[in-house]
């Protein structure tokens, strides 16, 4: 379905922030800024999404390389102004300086410490409030993807799982001594996550990479099952899609195919061909039927709900017609506060849209600078509802409010 778009005079912003233009959909829906960082730089490659945590926005934030521009760097989450940063040496800084950070409990001290691989290579723990780096890991390369902080092995306390660049996957503990590793001899572009995939009481961690295989491995660093997706596996997702107790994998290909394996052995249940450069992240009941979708994006500028359990596609939309090089996955939150599934859809034309469950765009926000990478869904102002926070290519973040 296509949108009427209205540029809003207080919103047009010119320069360094780009253009901002508020979108009134079909159904009446608003997007408005609430503000908009003050960390642009002098690339538009950024493509690393922020987490959110305790008042403050974490934002991976690259820049021109050798330069003194790569950071990362705490927000406040009420009105967008830099709290701390921790500042990546020139000699490191480059377009993966910091990798799409997590917040969480790695020690068990009761602190959800800000947790992010970065350019040093290495794994580095950050004190939420000050910045202060209180644990660092070295690891074979660069991170790409979020660490992981769960309980995978019988070791007692939580692990952290980091699966860097050139694929070699560290299992460490608090301390940062390592309880398993792996190469998987890949790229990782992918989303490692640790769940119980095969209903055996006992959680495993689900890894992919650039040649196509998709690995499960066992608590212990056993290899359970690995697959192979047909091409490079750029997005991956879990969840139970069929009730059957085990999770699922979902990965998605940049051959354009969407492969779902069953948890238990590796067993390929479906394949769907979307388009080349395909995207999931958000697998969720979103109609409230029972059953979980998963949302597809492509290459294309489409959009596809599908039946996580089949493969069946219910419906496809553009979001662009623009050509583009990717399109990011979309989220899923309640942005309107009425207890219902929204889907959010981040645009590699500087769109953001808000989606209905059923295929309507209830509005659109757009920059005239690119996204790379899907939205944060948080509600950072305690109003009920969750805010929209993007990180755009040029390095900065804005924050949405969505009004039905």
């Amino acid at each position: 379905m296509r949108i009427a778009t209205v540029v809003v005079g207080a919103l047009l912003l010119v320069g360094l922030l780009g253009v901002a233009v508020v979108g009134l959909g079909d159904s009446g829906g608003e997007l408005t800024e609430r503000w908009v960082s003050d960390t642009g730089r002098n690339v538009q490659s950024n493509h690393h999404a922020v987490a959110v945590g305790d008042g403050h926005v974490y934002a991976p934030v690259s820049a021109e390389s050798k330069s003194a521009g790569c950071a990362l760097v705490a927000l406040s989450a009420d009105d967008g102004t830099t709290v701390w940063d921790y500042q990546i040496p020139t000699e490191n800084c480059i377009i993966h300086s910091v990798a799409d950070p997590t917040i969480a409990d790695y020690d068990d001290d009761g602190v959800n410490e800000v947790l992010a691989a970065t350019t040093e290579n290495e794994v580095a723990a950050f004190d939420p409030d000050s910045g202060e780096k209180e644990f660092n890991r070295t690891l074979s390369a660069y991170g790409y993807t979020q660490p992981v902080v769960a309980d995978l092995t019988p070791a007692s306390g939580h692990e952290l799982v980091v699966v860097d660049a050139s694929g070699v996957v560290f299992v460490l503990n608090s301390d940062g001594d390592a309880l398993w590793t792996q190469d998987l001899d890949a790229r990782v572009f992918a989303q490692p996550t640790v769940a119980d995939y095969d209903d055996d009481g006992e959680p495993e961690l689900f890894a992919a990479g650039d040649d196509g295989n998709a690995t499960l491995f066992a608590a212990n660093g056993s290899v359970e099952w690995q697959r192979q997706a047909g091409s490079s596996i750029l997005w991956a997702t879990s969840g139970d899609a069929d009730d059957d107790a085990a999770y699922e994998a979902f990965v998605a290909t940049s051959g354009g195919d969407v492969v779902a394996f069953d948890g238990r052995e590796g067993r390929e249940e479906w394949r769907l061909d979307a388009g080349r450069y395909t995207a999931v992240h958000a697998l969720e009941d979103t109609d409230e039927d029972g059953q979980r979708e998963l949302y597809v994006t492509a290459r294309d500028g489409t959009l596809r709900r599908v039946d996580a359990a089949t493969g069946d596609v219910a419906w496809k939309i553009d979001l662009t017609v623009e050509s583009v090089q990717m399109m990011p996955p979309p989220v899923v939150g309640d942005v309107d506060g009425d207890g219902a599934s929204d889907i959010v859809a981040a645009g590699n034309d500087g769109t953001v849209s808000v989606v209905s469950p059923g295929g309507d765009v209830q509005a659109t926000y757009s920059r005239d600078v690119p996204l790379f990478t899907h939205a944060t869904l948080a509600d950072t102002d305690g109003d009920g509802d969750d805010e929209i926070l993007v990180m755009y290519a040029d390095g900065r973040v804005v924050s949405l409010d969505y009004e039905a």
